[in-house]
C-alpha cells in the first residue's frame, strides 16, 4: 500500500527519522537533494512543507519539498525538490503562480521533466526554461587554493553599503538593514578593492557534512583578474578544513566559472537538468 504523508511548519522538526535518515543520505551521497531537505527542515521549517511517499514497511519511495522562499529580495522565490519523482507526489504539488519556481529533479528520466512541465502549466505558469546545471565537488585531497585568496576578506554588517551597490548592479535593489542582515545570517567572503567590492561569493547551506557555495559574482569592470577564484576558494578552505565537502552548482555552458571551480578542484559529479517556471 503506497501513502502520501504531508508534513509542514514548525513541527517537521519533530520527525527524528527522518532526519537521521536524511542524514545518513546526505553522507552516502553528497551535494543531493537529501542536503537540502536536511537543510531547510532544519534551518527554515516555518517556510518548509514535505510530502514523503511511503511503500510497504513505511519505506520512504520517493519525496517533494516546497521551501516557500525567505526574508529578502533575493530569495523572491519558490524552490522545488523532487526526489525520484512518481505521479502521486506530482499531481499533488501546488505552488500559486505568483512568482518565479526553482523545481531540482533527482534520480528522474526525462519524462519526469514533461510530466512536472505539464503540470505546472496546469496551475497556471506560462513559460519555462530548462537548464543544464554540473553539480561539483572538492575534497580535502583534491582542493588546490587559489594564489589570490589571500584577497578575500569575510564580510560582516560593516560591509552593507559596499554589498548592497554590487547587488545593485547584479539587478536587485535592497536597503541597508537587508544588506546587514544577509551578511549576518549568511558567510560571504568578498574582494575589496579602493572601497568597491569587487566580487563575491556565499555559503548558502552549512551541513556537518557538506558546505554549499553560491552567489559568485565580479563586477563588470573587475572581471578576469581572478577575484571569483579567490573568493570561492576562501569558503572552499573553509568546508574542506572543517571535514565537509564544498560543493556547487554550475551552468553546463558557463566555461569560465567552469574553469575556475576545476583549477581550485573541483570535480564534476553529476549533471542535471533544472526547470525554472515563471508565471508571465
Amino acid at each position: 500500500m503506497r501513502a502520501v504523508l504531508k508534513l509542514s511548519g514548525a513541527g517537521l522538526g519533530a520527525y527524528h527519522w527522518l532526519l537521521d535518515w536524511l542524514r545518513r543520505l546526505c553522507r552516502r551521497e553528497p551535494l543531493s537533494v537529501h542536503c537540502y531537505a536536511l537543510h531547510y527542515l532544519t534551518h527554515e521549517p516555518a517556510r518548509t512543507e514535505m510530502m514523503l511517499l511511503l511503500e510497504e514497511g513505511d519505506r520512504v519511495g520517493s519525496y517533494l519539498l516546497v521551501w516557500w522562499g525567505g526574508r529578502y529580495a533575493i530569495q523572491d522565490l519558490y524552490e522545488v525538490y523532487l526526489w525520484k519523482p512518481c505521479k502521486e507526489l506530482v499531481s499533488a504539488l501546488y505552488v500559486p503562480p505568483s512568482k518565479r519556481v526553482d523545481i531540482q529533479l533527482y534520480d528522474y528520466v526525462p519524462s519526469d521533466i514533461k510530466t512536472v512541465v505539464k503540470h505546472m502549466e496546469g496551475l497556471g505558469f506560462k513559460r519555462f526554461h530548462i537548464g543544464k546545471f554540473y553539480d561539483m565537488v572538492c575534497w580535502h585531497d583534491t582542493f588546490r587554493p587559489s594564489p589570490l585568496e589571500a584577497l578575500a576578506v569575510r564580510l560582516g554588517e560593516e560591509h552593507a553599503p559596499l554589498y548592497r551597490e554590487l547587488e545593485l548592479e547584479r539587478g536587485i535593489e535592497i536597503g541597508i538593514e537587508e544588506a546587514r542582515m544577509i551578511l549576518r545570517e549568511y558567510v560571504h567572503y568578498g574582494v575589496i578593492i579602493n572601497n568597491t567590492l569587487a566580487s563575491i561569493a556565499a555559503r548558502y547551506v552549512t551541513l556537518q557534512d557538506i558546505h554549499i557555495i553560491g552567489g559568485v559574482y565580479t563586477r563588470t569592470r573587475y572581471r578576469r583578474r581572478g577575484y571569483a577564484t579567490a573568493v570561492t576558494s576562501a569558503l572552499t578552505r573553509e568546508a574542506v578544513g572543517s571535514g565537509a565537502l564544498a560543493g556547487l552548482h554550475v551552468g553546463v555552458d558557463n566555461k569560465t566559472a567552469i574553469g575556475i571551480y576545476d583549477k581550485l578542484g573541483y570535480r564534476i559529479l553529476r549533471v542535471r537538468e533544472w526547470i525554472f517556471a515563471y508565471p508571465t
